[in-house]
């Protein structure tokens, strides 16, 4: 049986941290993030390091933001589950188009290697996202 992807598998384990210190407070700045990290993580990580994470998630489409007076509010772009799920879609899609029918052919011997009700819950999914 195959696992279902976390932010950590998709984003990083920092980047993970930090949109879910946002999702946690709902909406956030770079400095609350900050904080939030320096209380939950023994590593400190520098307010630029933060910054630069969170421009890139935002970039991604993970972290929406909007400009505050001189501050950037950011707010999850949306839920953990359908984040993850959009981010592991952009992962096969690069895959693909690195390495065309090899990475489909791979993809094809995986999915012929698992369980058969697995591979009906697989196709069941894949019938809904049409």
């Amino acid at each position: 049986m195959t696992r279902s992807p976390r932010f950590e598998d998709v984003l990083g384990p920092l980047a993970s941290a930090i949109v879910r210190e946002v999702a946690e407070l709902a909406e956030a700045s770079v400095g609350d993030v900050v904080e939030a990290l320096h209380r939950s993580q023994p590593h400190e990580h520098a307010y630029t390091t933060i910054m630069t994470v969170m421009s890139r998630l935002h970039e991604k489409g993970v972290l929406t933001r909007e400009r505050r007076g001189r501050l950037y509010i950011y707010r999850p772009a949306a839920s953990e589950a359908e984040l993850v799920d959009r981010l592991s879609g952009l992962a096969v899609d690069r895959l693909v188009d690195r390495y065309g029918s090899a990475a489909l052919r791979h993809f094809a011997i995986r999915l012929s290697d698992l369980d058969p009700a697995t591979r009906e819950r697989l196709t069941a999914l894949a019938d809904q996202e049409e």
